[in-house]
């Protein structure tokens, strides 16, 4: 779904965005100078934000790009992320158009290139409200049904109904959590439960039964999954859970890293083979040249060589794909990409001297598609991650912004469009 909004970050300019978050510490990424794109696993530059805007405002060079940031440690949420860390006065939590998804990060996305500059084919595991503050993108998008023609470096063990894709070396449910932490967080969840109905002076003697079953018979199922010998360190700590399941996000391959994304709920626990030494399951084989040609797209990458044999395997396999939808969004315009859609994004300066900017929204996937107030079907789990969530976030924040969870009403200027290009 295409929108036109109210812009999300109240404020783009550049000498405001150097005064409010220029100190902050974050790492950039160079393009690729063999591929001309973005996201193959170049090795990132450390920068302060304020000298990476700085260095976008020469009117010539080898422009990097800011894009999704990952915290050294594993155990650290990074659900605002550097600069967004700095700027969370200027963006709502949640958007009112979102619900009650649980959110999964923010991140804010600049670079610079008048001739275009290409994030690769590749699918992320969050759904994604994706909103272009300047410039130009242009999203070439399949869906995940046509994953088998898409050539992903991960054996796809199963694509869920509402698009997840779960991969053979750590299967995840519908909702992105593995069996693991979903018994964990319902142990956590039934057992807070137990104790409000305790304490609650006009609770009944068959509220307080019926509450403490519920939390014995999430307990032994959790336990059964833990084994013989129960880890007396394991707490039913609901933070320390969503800390990791954010900070799973580093290995998700969508910016180039080449650790290897084990899905949301990931543990260490297990060996998972050579997976993690390999590409990220989640990017596609096909290159950006052998796209752009065969769909007849402007590109700046190289062109594809007529004398690699894959080319016209590739090629093969993008006609059975079918045709992609291709979306071109314009400043003060959104993206609802719902979580595993393949895309390939084209992101263009507006002209020479500017700089494309995005800001975006990863959620954690619904599962429950027919439910707009209840997004997950595993309702006690994710009500309880949420409630935590917001608890955890007002604590940090100190006192709790008025129009935190409150967007701005959205304007639509055109009608929703989708825009489908076939090629002839």
């Amino acid at each position: 779904m295409k929108r036109s909004l109210s812009c999300p970050l109240s404020q783009t300019d550049i000498a405001y965005l150097k005064e409010k978050a220029g100190h902050v510490k974050l790492m950039v990424e160079p393009m690729d100078q063999k591929s001309k794109q973005f996201g193959t696993g170049v090795q990132r530059i450390p920068m302060k934000f304020g000298d990476f805007l700085t260095s976008l405002q020469n009117k010539t060079g080898l422009y990097h790009y800011l894009t999704t940031q990952y915290s050294d440690d594993d155990d650290v949420p990074e659900t605002f992320p550097p600069p967004t860390n700095a700027l969370k006065d200027d963006f709502p939590l949640v958007p009112t158009l979102m619900g009650n998804l649980v959110l999964q990060q923010v991140n804010l996305w600049v670079g610079k290139s008048k001739e275009g500059s290409s994030s690769g084919l590749h699918h992320d595991f969050h759904d994604n409200l994706y909103c272009l503050l300047q410039g130009r993108k242009r999203f070439v998008l399949y869906p995940p049904s046509q994953s088998h023609h898409l050539h992903p470096h991960g054996k796809i063990k199963k694509v869920h109904p509402n698009g997840l894709i779960s991969y053979e070396h750590n299967p995840v449910r519908s909702d992105g959590l593995n069996s693991y932490d979903a018994a964990k967080l319902k142990t956590s969840a039934l057992k807070k439960r137990l104790s409000e109905v305790k304490s609650n002076s006009k609770s009944r003697p068959v509220d307080i039964k019926m509450a403490k079953k519920a939390y014995e018979e999430a307990r032994k199922a959790f336990r059964a999954l833990q084994g013989d010998a129960p880890d007396p360190d394991e707490a039913d700590d609901a933070d320390a859970i969503l800390a990791r399941l954010d900070a799973l996000e580093k290995k998700n391959g969508a910016s180039g890293e080449e650790e290897e994304w084990g899905g949301i709920g990931d543990s260490d626990a297990g060996d998972q083979g050579d997976q993690a030494d390999e590409d990220p399951s989640s990017f596609s084989g096909v290159p950006t040249s052998v796209l752009h040609s065969h769909l007849n797209l402007p590109t700046t990458t190289s062109p594809p060589s007529a004398s690699d044999p894959s080319t016209p395997s590739f090629i093969s396999s993008l006609k059975s794909a079918g045709p992609p939808f291709i979306v071109n969004l314009s400043a003060g315009e959104m993206l609802y990409l719902p979580a595993s859609w393949w895309h390939e994004v084209t992101s263009t300066s507006q002209s020479a001297s500017d700089v494309h900017m995005a800001f975006n929204y990863w959620f954690h996937p619904p599962n429950a598609l027919d439910k707009f107030a209840l997004p997950y079907k595993d309702s006690v789990v994710w009500k309880h991650l949420r409630d935590e969530q917001r608890v955890a976030y007002s604590s940090k924040r100190g006192v709790k912004r008025k129009t935190e969870e409150k967007d701005a009403p959205i304007t639509v200027t055109k009608p929703i469009n989708k825009k489908k290009r076939l090629k002839l």
